[in-house]
């Protein structure tokens, strides 16, 4: 009776298709190579305004960069998907599928690593913000950071190889998706999408949301008590306490700003998270359809960040300011001579 229903599933599956109309195809490969371009783009921006300013290398920027770098390469992947998904139903290089191969694990990992950054970054702007000073310098030294950075990579790592050293999954060249993702003829297809699932996303989403959450509670608490300090007592015009205390308003908010920031960011990557490990998890027609356009809108989650850098962190903000007039006067110079 098992194998009866089995060879049933198998047969109704080719039945099923993802694409029913090749601009439908045109539509996914245009988003992905706009993806491509923008993301190239703004995360280089990213990588070379922490190197050029001193004042955006700081623990958080570090995981902002190792990100940044996870995204980059993710986007230099990307295009292989494009190949893969206009040519149809099979990889258009026959003698070289390992290039299909290569990009799913790449991505992959990417993927993961960009994941992991962020719930670094959320406990990092955690510490920051509700720990002292010292707490936060004897927890991110330069050791104990690289450690981090090696773990956010290490994880997905392992995902990523769990198929090439097992028979968990299969990397390679999807056909009822005609993406370079992982074979859903393999026997055990099912259980790697739920493996993926369960690595990729509960634990970090969790971390992510507790972290956020303590924060504005604490900046909730913490300014009512800022409120209510607000009015100077005669002491502390004569002594100056004054300045001492609108230094350190000044400071808090600047603190606030980055934070909200990285908020943003975080939101941005679950509502480009959320849809694809969603539909991965469950096996019905229409998480079929949809596979597709979420892993498009998880992709698109590697172009966001720089542009929610440019326009709501204060320091990148002036840090690609600086970038682009640089690079004005520079073609201004060009011209005149």
């Amino acid at each position: 009776m098992n194998n009866t229903t089995s060879s049933q599933v198998v047969q109704s599956e080719p039945e099923i298709r993802v694409f029913e109309q090749f601009y439908e195809r045109q539509i996914v490969v245009a988003i992905v190579i706009t993806v491509v371009i923008l993301g190239t783009v703004g995360n280089s921006f990213v990588i070379i305004a922490v190197g050029l300013s001193k004042k955006l290398r700081t623990t958080t920027n570090v995981f902002v960069v190792n990100l940044a770098v996870a995204d980059v390469l993710t986007c230099l992947f990307l295009p292989w998907q494009a190949v893969a998904v206009l040519e149809g139903d099979e990889w258009p290089i026959p003698r070289a599928p390992w290039i299909c191969t290569a990009a799913s694990f790449v991505v992959l990992v990417t993927i993961g690593c960009s994941i992991n950054s962020l719930a670094l970054i959320a406990v990092n702007r955690w510490v920051g913000i509700t720990k002292s000073r010292f707490t936060t310098c004897r927890i991110y030294t330069v050791r104990k950071l690289a450690l981090m950075v090696i773990f956010s990579w290490a994880i997905p790592l392992g995902c990523a190889l769990t198929p090439v050293l097992t028979d968990l999954g299969e990397l390679g060249y999807e056909k009822l998706y005609s993406s370079c993702t992982w074979d859903r003829s393999n026997p055990y297809s099912f259980h790697y999408n739920i493996f993926i699932a369960a690595i990729y996303y509960p634990m970090q989403l969790t971390v992510i949301m507790v972290c956020y959450a303590s924060i504005f509670c604490y900046v909730f608490k913490t300014s009512r008590k800022m409120t209510r300090a607000d009015a100077p007592s005669i002491a502390e015009k004569v002594s100056g306490g004054g300045t001492n205390r609108a230094m350190r308003r000044k400071l808090w908010k600047r603190q606030l700003d980055v934070t909200k920031n990285l908020l943003y960011i975080v939101m941005a990557f679950i509502l480009c998270l959320t849809p694809y490990f969603t539909a991965i998890i469950f096996s019905a027609d229409w998480t079929y359809r949809l596979t597709p356009w979420a892993g498009v809108i998880l992709f698109c989650n590697s172009c966001v960040n720089p542009f929610i850098y440019a326009t709501s962190h204060p320091d990148f903000k002036e840090a690609f300011g600086h970038m682009v007039r640089c690079r004005k006067s520079l073609r201004s110079r060009s011209s005149q001579q």
